[in-house]
C-alpha cells in the first residue's frame, strides 16, 4: 500500500473500520503512557510548594500540594482500571474512557493553573517567572505523553499554562508582553508538534492496521487451505460410495500395522469379502439398486466391528477387506459368522440368486503373526485363495486360508489372545 494511499485514507472518521481501530489504540496510548506521568507530576508539583514554603507560605503550599496529590491519585486510579479492564477485555466504550481521561486531565490542569496563581500572587517576580516555567516544563513533558490525542493535549496546554501567563504578563507590565509574544511562539510551535504527531501516529496505526487485517486474511486463508487439504487428503483415502475406506488407505493400514506386529510378536487377520451373483444383481434390479446394495453391505460391516483397531474397506466393485489386529483365527471366523448373520438380517432381496431369495457373501480368511519370512502381499494372497475357494465350494461361506508360511506359525496362534 502506498503512503498517499494511507493519506487518503478516513481514519478521522470514527464510524469507519480503521477509524474506530485506530480510536481505540490512541486511547490505549493515552492510558499507558499515563503510567510515567505521575512521578513526574509529583516531582514539579513538589518545586511549587517549596517555592511557598520557602517564603513562609507554608499552608497555602501544603494545601495546594495535598489537594494536587489527590487529583493525581485519582487520575492515576482511574489509569489502572482502565489497564486492568482492558486486560480482562471489558473496554468497549472507549468514547467513555475517553472523557474520563479528558475529566481527569482538566483536573490537574486546573490544579497547576490555580497553584500558580495562588502562591505565585504572594511571591516576587522571580519566584513567579520560576513557576512559570516549572508550568512551561510540566506542558513541554507532556506532549509526548498527551500528544497522541490533541484535544487532550491542548486542553491540558490552555489551562494550564495560559491563564497564569496573563496574570504574569498584567503583573510584569512591558516585560509581560515580551513573555506574551514568547509564549504565543511557543504555543504555535506545540500545535504544529501535535498536529505532526498526531497525523503521522493515525498513519502509523492506519497501516499497522491494515497489514493486522493483511495477516488475518492471509492465516485465515492458510487454514482453509489447510482444511481443503485435509478434505482431498480424507477423500483420497475413502470410497466415495459407501464412505467406506478405499484400497489406498488399506494398502498403507496394512503395511503399518504390519510393522507395528512384527515389532510386538502379536496376531494380525484379515478377510477380503465378496458379493455373491452381485453381477447377476446389477443386471436384474439395476446399478442405482446395485449402489444401495453396496451401501447396505458396507453398513453391515460396519455395525459387525467393534473396536477402534478394526478396519473395514471396499478395495473394488463389491469386494471388501477387514483388518483385524490382535485376532487369532478362531476370534476371525465369529466377526465373519456375525457378519453373514447381520447381512441376513437386513434380508437385501435378491430374487434372481442361486442360492437364496437375499444377498449373501463369501469370506476368505487368513492370519498370521508378521516376522521377517512373510511380507503382507503373502497374507493378503492368503485370503484371497481362501476367498476363492469359498466361491468353488458354492459361495455363502466362511473358509481360512493357509500357506506354508503361516502353517509353521498355527501352534502359536492357538496361545494368542
Amino acid at each position: 500500500m502506498s503512503d498517499q494511499k494511507y493519506k487518503n485514507m478516513d481514519y478521522k472518521d470514527k464510524n469507519s473500520e480503521t477509524g474506530a481501530w485506530v480510536f481505540q489504540k490512541k486511547v490505549e496510548l493515552l492510558y499507558s503512557n499515563q503510567r510515567q506521568s505521575w512521578l513526574l507530576s509529583i516531582m514539579a508539583s513538589m518545586l511549587v510548594a517549596y517555592l511557598a514554603i520557602d517564603a513562609s507560605y507554608y499552608w497555602e503550599g501544603a494545601v495546594w500540594w495535598f489537594a494536587f496529590m489527590l487529583i493525581t491519585l485519582l487520575r492515576t486510579w482511574n489509569t489502572f482500571r482502565f489497564c486492568r479492564f482492558h486486560q480482562k477485555n471489558k473496554v468497549t466504550d472507549f468514547e467513555l474512557w475517553l472523557k474520563k481521561f479528558s475529566v481527569y486531565t482538566f483536573l490537574s490542569a486546573f490544579a497547576w493553573c490555580m497553584g500558580a496563581i495562588l502562591i505565585g500572587s504572594k511571591l516576587d517576580q522571580l519566584s513567579q517567572v520560576y513557576i512559570f516555567i516549572v508550568l512551561l516544563g510540566v506542558s513541554a513533558a507532556a506532549i509526548p505523553l498527551l500528544g497522541v490525542m490533541q484535544s487532550v493535549m491542548l486542553l491540558f496546554q490552555v489551562i494550564t499554562t495560559i491563564p497564569y501567563l496573563l496574570y504574569i504578563a498584567i503583573t510584569l507590565e512591558d516585560k509581560g508582553t515580551v513573555l506574551v509574544y514568547m509564549f504565543g511562539l511557543y504555543m504555535i510551535g506545540v500545535i504544529v508538534a501535535i498536529r505532526r504527531m498526531d497525523s503521522n501516529l493515525s498513519e502509523s496505526l492506519s497501516m499497522q492496521y491494515e497489514k493486522s487485517q493483511l495477516v488475518n486474511s492471509l492465516s485465515i486463508s492458510n487454514m482453509e487451505l489447510i482444511h481443503a487439504n485435509e478434505q482431498l487428503e480424507t477423500m483420497s483415502m475413502e470410497d466415495a460410495l459407501t464412505g467406506l475406506h478405499n484400497r489406498r488407505y488399506f494398502e498403507m493400514k496394512l503395511e503399518s500395522e504390519w510393522k507395528r506386529d512384527v515389532r510386538q510378536r502379536t496376531v494380525l487377520s484379515l478377510m477380503i469379502i465378496d458379493i455373491d451373483y452381485f453381477k447377476l444383481y446389477n443386471d436384474t434390479y439395476g446399478h442405482a439398486e446395485g449402489d444401495a446394495c453396496l451401501k447396505e453391505v458396507a453398513r453391515v460391516l460396519r455395525s459387525s466391528l467393534n473396536r477402534v483397531t478394526d478396519m473395514v474397506a471396499r478395495i473394488g466393485g463389491e469386494e471388501f477387506v477387514v483388518l483385524l489386529p490382535g485376532v487369532d483365527s478362531e476370534n476371525v471366523q465369529k466377526v465373519a459368522d456375525q457378519i453373514q448373520v447381520r447381512l441376513e438380517q437386513a434380508k437385501l432381496v435378491h430374487a434372481t440368486s442361486p442360492l437364496s431369495d437375499y444377498v449373501t457373501m463369501s469370506i476368505g480368511i487368513a492370519s498370521v503373526i508378521p516376522d521377517k519370512q512373510a511380507t503382507p502381499l503373502m497374507l493378503f494372497k492368503v485370503a484371497d485363495k481362501a476367498l476363492y475357494k469359498a466361491k468353488s465350494q458354492g459361495r455363502n461361506k466362511v473358509v481360512v486360508g493357509e500357506m506354508e508360511v503361516l502353517k509353521s506359525q498355527q501352534d502359536n496362534l492357538a496361545n494368542i489372545v
